[in-house]
């Protein structure tokens, strides 16, 4: 099993691997039986030959590890691993030794049995036919399953590889804005008003709050721009108003010393920019309602003697970042969230988890509660797809003012400047990736049942086919061994019988009784009335006769008027006397026949087989009984001559 899985088959063609995999299984048992069989360690049936039974072998076989090998994917098991191979092997040895040992083997203790009859041999076909059906159904049904579980999971393979592009082209276009206003903070930066206004110009702070209210104009999702001076004290701030943007005046500005956002800027030199982590915009010590995601690009402020006096920061409204997530959530197969570095929600989950790290009391709501050891797979890897208990997660790393989250240099320079990076993450379940798939499964359907119904009547027919020809063979095997008048036995199987009842005389030590019966004034009948008369009286003295003897009594048409009848276990010579009374009376009783009544009488010959008697003269002990009643009084009987060491007794 795994020689075939590193021949990596199974990816395109699983079926091929399935039926290679039973061909070699099958093989190594069809050589384990024969070895078996030559050495005498195993008996075949007797009515099978050794190439039948090593044939019947193989199709076992190969149907069994089929089956298994077909089974197994469906209940999620790897044919690699190694609990399933064991599986396997103890499996097929048990349900193989089984099949082979019950229907192919000879018993340990034979039993003989009667020739089954028409109907035993009818239901016997009908219930093998019935077992072939279904168990090829069963290996259909299970290909067809696997058939569609591999094209699934293909499809759902490639509908996760199409969902990294899909995250990639999001993470782009956060990036990008992120970056633009980066740039814009840099640009502001450098102004020469900036300059001015460190050298003293009245007017330079006028201006700059005019650059301020033009580019807030220009990009609205500038929620803030501001100049901040070394002291951390607002001097220039613009905000977004409800209409337009408008200049805050000095009386509420703020003092911003203590912000993070600030005394980490602060640090940086000349040229750096800050990126925040995105939170929610607190004013005057609390959070802003409506929710207000805000991301903070910085950049420190340089006068023309090196000193550092301030930083520029613009806090960029992520809610448009979220609204085009929103857009792009229509795109992709699963949910769409994106998460902080901690594990936080930004983006998904508002109900219970959205921005559970600004409230202390929520500070436990991370992926980890509520997807347990999901975040040490997301965490250490900038992009990957794996399958969880929960579904398919693809995730991609948004790096925050880099459009690159692999070059290892771009990531030392973002840790450098404390830029943030975050998790564009899409949740989604195997059954919605394979949505588009699942409208295969009922033309699956159809074709199953269709096929039901073909082989179902072909097999139907088949069984026809072969139920007429097994009443054939009997009324072929009928005609052979009984009389075409009467339905008795004929004189050849009749012959038969009498040998295997003398064996079973022979090692039972039970009696054995012979009543041979000839018919008399039969042929005046035929003479005076036809063959048609005569074949009625023949027919209605058989009929008479099956309802005087026992079931377990052989009864025989010889020839002409001649009949005989093995009676096994009679009893003792007065229950013989009693039976051949009850046959005289009842072919005494006339036969009517086209309004004519017609008479018989019957001569009856009695032997009985005793031990030391030769077998073979029993029917002729019987055959000279009859003659003996003949000559003596017609319609009579007569018992044979004991042996005479019986006599002497």
């Amino acid at each position: 099993m795994q020689t075939l899985q590193k021949l990596e088959i199974a990816t395109s063609f699983f079926w091929l691997e399935v039926f290679l995999d039973a061909v070699i299984i099958a093989s190594f048992t069809v050589i384990l039986v024969r070895y078996l069989v030559k050495t005498d360690r195993l008996q075949i049936r007797q009515d099978l030959n050794v190439e039948s039974m090593l044939l019947r072998t193989g199709l076992i076989a190969m149907g069994v590890e089929s089956m298994l090998m077909l089974t197994f994917p469906l209940i999620s098991l790897s044919p690699s691993t190694l609990t399933t191979m064991v599986s396997d092997a103890l499996f097929y040895s048990l349900i193989t030794t089984l099949l082979i040992h019950y229907l192919l083997l000879k018993p340990t203790n034979p039993v003989l049995l009667n020739k089954p009859s028409l109907i035993d041999r009818i239901l016997a076909l009908r219930g093998f036919l019935l077992f072939l059906y279904l168990a090829s159904l069963s290996l259909f049904l299970l290909l067809l399953l696997n058939v569609y579980q591999q094209q699934q999971l293909n499809y759902t393979t490639q509908a996760v590889a199409a969902e990294q592009p899909q995250l990639a082209r999001i993470r782009n276009s956060l990036n990008d804005q992120i970056s633009k206003a980066a740039l814009d903070t840099l640009i502001l930066a450098r102004q020469e008003n900036l300059q001015a206004l460190f050298n003293g110009d009245s007017a330079a702070h006028s201006r700059l709050a005019k650059d301020y209210l033009s580019l807030a104009s220009v990009k609205p999702v500038y929620e803030q721009i501001r100049f901040i001076d070394k002291r951390g004290i607002e001097q220039i701030r613009v905000d977004q108003g409800s209409l337009e943007p408008v200049v805050i005046g000095a009386e509420n500005l703020q003092d911003k010393h203590n912000r993070y956002y600030f005394t980490d800027s602060f640090k940086l030199s000349s040229g750096q920019v800050y990126i925040s982590p995105m939170d929610l915009n607190i004013e005057k010590g609390h959070i802003e309602l409506p929710f207000k995601p805000i991301v903070r690009t910085a950049s420190p402020v340089f006068d023309q003697q090196g000193n550092k006096r301030g930083v520029i920061i613009i806090n960029l409204n992520a809610s448009a970042l979220f609204t085009q997530l929103k857009g792009d959530a229509q795109n992709t197969a699963g949910e769409l969230m994106l998460l902080n570095e901690n594990g936080y929600w930004m983006f998904g989950r508002e109900r219970d988890a959205a921005w559970a790290f600004m409230f202390p009391e929520y500070k436990d709501r991370t992926i980890e509660k509520y997807y347990p050891g999901i975040w040490q797979k997301i965490a250490g890897n900038d992009q990957g797809a794996f399958l969880s208990p929960y579904g398919y997660f693809i995730f991609d790393t948004v790096a925050a003012g880099r459009t690159s989250a692999a070059s290892p240099e771009l990531k030392k320079q973002a840790a450098e400047m404390h830029w943030p990076e975050w998790k564009l993450i899409s949740l989604a379940s195997p059954q919605n990736l394979s949505i588009p798939y699942s409208n295969i499964l009922p033309h699956l359907i159809m074709f199953f049942f269709l096929t039901v119904i073909v082989t179902g009547t072909g097999t139907v027919m088949y069984f026809r086919i072969q139920q007429k020809n097994l009443i054939a063979q009997q009324q072929i095997e009928h005609l052979a061994h009984h009389d075409m008048l009467t339905g008795l036995n004929n004189r050849n199987i009749f012959i038969q019988m009498l040998e295997l009842q003398l064996a079973q005389s022979r090692r039972s030590k039970e009696p054995l009784a012979l009543l041979y019966m000839d018919l008399d004034n039969f042929k005046p009948i035929n003479d005076q009335h036809g063959h048609e008369a005569g074949d009625y009286v023949l027919k209605q003295f058989a009929a008479r006769l099956k309802q005087i003897l026992r079931e377990s009594d052989t009864l025989a048409r010889l020839g002409g008027d001649e009949f005989a009848a093995i009676l096994p276990s009679y009893g003792n010579k007065r229950q013989l006397e009693i039976i051949a009374r009850r046959i005289i009376d009842a072919t005494e009783k006339p036969v009517s026949y086209r309004d004519q009544q017609l008479q018989i009488g019957i001569s009856i010959g009695i032997a009985i087989h005793f031990q030391g008697l030769p077998l073979e003269s029993l029917l002729h002990e019987a055959d000279q009984a009859m003659y003996e009643a003949k000559r003596a009084q017609k319609n009579s009987y007569c018992f044979a001559a004991e042996p005479q060491e019986q006599q002497l007794a």
